[in-house]
C-alpha cells in the first residue's frame, strides 16, 4: 500500500470514528477493526469477507457480532448496505451519492460515479406517500472476468 493510500485509509477511518462518537456510539475494539477493515477494502465485501478478515485477529468474534455492527453502521449512515443478485449484502464505506453494477454471474459489485445517472433533484412529495431521503441504482451485468472465463450460465435479460 502506497504512503498515500494509508493516509486516505487513515483520514478515512478517523470520520468514521468521528461519525461513531457523534452517533454516541462507543468505539469497541471490534468497531475500530471493523471500521479499518471497510476504510481499507475497494471491493464492497459481503459480511463473511469481515468477518474472515477479522477473525485471525481477534480471539472470540463471532460472525453475529460483525452482522450487528455492520447494521449499527447502516443505521447511522457510516456504511450503505448494497443488496446483489446473489441475495448477498455487500457493504460500501462510501457514503456519497454514487451508483453500482453487479455482476450476474459472481456476484463482483464495482463503483460507477456517473453523474448522467443522478436525478437533478429528488422530489419533495412523492404519490406513494413516502418521504424520500436519497436512492442509489444498481446495474446489472456481466464482469469482464466472467465474460473471459465464458462460462456464465445466465442470459442477457430481453429489453421489454
Amino acid at each position: 500500500m502506497s504512503d498515500v493510500t494509508a493516509e486516505l485509509n487513515t483520514e478515512k477511518i478517523r470520520q468514521m470514528e468521528a461519525t461513531c462518537r457523534a452517533r454516541g456510539l462507543s468505539l469497541t475494539h471490534q468497531r475500530r477493526a471493523l471500521l479499518s477493515a471497510l476504510a481499507c477494502r475497494k471491493d464492497h465485501p459481503t459480511a463473511d469477507q469481515l468477518y474472515d478478515d477479522l477473525c485471525k485477529n481477534i480471539k472470540g468474534l463471532s460472525r453475529t457480532t460483525v452482522y450487528r455492527i455492520l447494521e449499527t453502521f447502516v443505521r447511522i449512515g457510516l456504511v450503505v448496505k448494497i443488496s446483489s443478485q446473489q441475495a448477498k449484502a455487500r457493504f460500501d464505506a462510501d457514503t456519497s451519492r454514487h451508483h453500482h453494477i453487479s455482476c450476474v454471474e459472481c456476484g463482483e459489485v464495482a463503483d460507477l460515479f456517473d453523474p448522467a445517472f443522478n436525478l437533478p433533484e429528488l422530489p419533495d412529495e412523492h404519490p406513494s406517500g413516502f418521504q424520500l431521503y436519497d436512492y442509489a441504482i444498481t446495474f446489472i451485468g456481466l464482469c469482464p472476468r466472467c465474460q473471459r472465463d465464458g462460462s456464465h450460465t445466465k442470459q442477457k435479460p430481453l429489453n421489454p
